[in-house]
């Protein structure tokens, strides 16, 4: 087994820091050599996608990088701004207003929903080209991956969502924001179409 060969052959650290793997701890699928964890675990829109990649990835990061980019008032200036206009939707049928902005304590999963429909217009002009269109890709991706219909035109459509969405997320690493992108929520998003065809 894999994980055997990996625990006789490195010391600890190197288990943990390269591979993830706490020798103490034995898996459940252990003694299921056929067992991919990959088909064990699906597909979770809401807490891999949208509260995880979204918004406590993405909206946290635009944030993150006002404060690298920006001198401390001017970054504030920019959040207050961004804040402003997620308080000031329009009434519109299935659109949230939050009048306090995004910086409230207890996020649901409708608040995370509610904020992906304005987010983007928000945003808008505030931050590089580039941000907008990673979280436009990323929208893109939510939105499709959520149908309840597909055919091999909207797969493809959901697979260059995602190859955006990785273009464009570049500008966080580049900015000095993120180190790297080994997030479980955000790999989680490549398993999305195998899942979807699985079921198909």
């Amino acid at each position: 087994m894999l994980m055997d060969t990996l625990i006789a052959r490195f010391d600890t650290a190197t288990l943990w820091d390269e591979y993830g793997i706490d020798p103490q701890i034995v898996p459940f699928t252990r003694d299921f050599p056929r067992a991919d964890i990959h088909e064990l675990i699906l597909s979770d829109l809401l807490h891999q996608a949208i509260k995880g990649t979204f918004k406590d990835h993405l909206v946290t990061w635009v944030g993150e990088y006002l404060e690298a980019v920006y001198e401390t008032a001017e970054a504030n200036r920019i959040m207050d701004e961004i804040d402003r206009r997620l308080a000031a939707v329009p009434p519109f049928p299935e659109l949230r207003r939050f009048k306090q902005g995004r910086r409230f304590k207890q996020w649901t999963g409708d608040d995370s929903k509610a904020l992906m429909k304005i987010y983007l217009p928000a945003i808008h002009g505030l931050v590089p080209p580039e941000i907008v269109k990673c979280i436009s890709a990323f929208l893109d991706f939510c939105y499709i991956a959520r149908r309840a219909d597909f055919d091999s035109a909207m797969l493809q459509s959901l697979d260059s969502a995602l190859h955006r969405f990785h273009i464009y997320r570049e500008i966080f690493r580049v900015s000095g924001v993120r180190d790297g992108f080994s997030l479980p929520h955000q790999h989680s998003l490549v398993h999305y179409r195998n899942n979807i065809t699985r079921t198909l």
